[in-house]
């Protein structure tokens, strides 16, 4: 079973969203954003279209794909949970929600209210981006420490998406505040969305200290040529092959383009790779990854 754990569809609000803005056809390579060079074409995200979409699902082979939500000041912007709950419904055996949390609300009180809304719409996780709020905050504020309780208790998955490109300034993406957040509460798992780049050997650190820690370094991985990619796949390929996760960060990158870049980056083929694309998701989302649609 293959399983991309982040994408971002074309659909609805998504649209709206940084990700899907107009990309220059002859980019200036000194002012480049590193991330938006030697891109392939890709239907769905030209014609940002759904039913493309989907047969680029089918043509790469992944037979689920988790869809988070997240909330953004402008020129960034967020996504509806009524949108992802929508895709959900439409195509129920090719995507998994997770819901966001408004992260400019620091109040523990709503906070727990809002895990318990996502929860309640079937919702296997949340999303958090606590380094866009209004008023960015860390990840072990201790205002979200009711959140994190509430989700321990739902048994929901929270997703964190944290990168240089999420905060201020590059302490937001210090895995020292996942670690504070990990080893305080070690039965809620964690999934560090963009493997907290460009911190690579400390959140590997952090995994390797705390089982309840999943990598999804996502495009960091994927993309060829990004500094400590390798540092990822070594961890992988040993002590974190069972909590490691394959995602495409979609539509930074399309989906099979970020499978060919995971194949090529040294992971070990065979069961850690297996894992890697799919069996480990499965797993944590509670699947039977016996039942692939391909």
């Amino acid at each position: 079973m293959r399983i991309d754990f982040r994408v971002q569809p074309p659909y609805k609000s998504y649209l709206d969203t940084h990700l899907f803005n107009g990309r220059p056809k002859d980019p200036d390579p000194v002012t480049l954003n590193g991330l938006m060079g030697n891109i392939p074409y890709y239907r769905s995200f030209e014609e940002r279209s759904m039913d493309a979409f989907l047969d680029e699902m089918d043509e790469a082979r992944i037979d689920i794909a988790v869809v988070t939500g997240h909330t953004a000041p402008a020129p960034y912007f967020g996504v509806d949970n009524d949108d992802i709950a929508e895709i959900v419904d439409k195509w129920p055996d090719r995507f998994i929600g997770f819901g966001a949390i408004d992260t400019n609300s620091s109040d523990p009180a709503e906070l727990v209210r809002q895990v318990e809304k996502i929860a309640d719409r079937g919702f296997r996780g949340i999303g958090i981006m606590f380094g866009w709020a209004d008023t960015p905050i860390y990840d072990d504020d201790q205002r979200l420490y009711p959140m994190y309780e509430k989700c321990a208790e739902l048994g929901m998955i929270v997703t964190t998406t944290s990168s240089i490109f999420v905060g201020p300034d590059l302490s937001y993406s210090d895995p020292i505040h996942i670690q504070r957040v990990a080893r305080d509460f070690p039965d809620l798992p964690i999934v560090v969305s963009h493997g907290s780049w460009p911190w690579a050997t400390e959140l590997c650190g952090v995994a390797f200290q705390n089982s309840n820690v999943y990598l999804m370094p996502d495009i960091y991985l994927n993309v060829p040529g990004i500094p400590g990619a390798s540092e990822y796949v070594i961890a992988a390929n040993n002590f974190a092959s069972y909590r490691t996760l394959h995602a495409s960060a979609y539509p930074v990158r399309p989906l099979q383009d970020s499978i060919d870049g995971l194949m090529q980056s040294g992971l070990h083929p065979g069961e850690i790779t297996d894992r890697v694309l799919g069996g480990n998701a499965a797993r944590l989302l509670g699947l039977d990854a016996s039942a692939a649609r391909f």
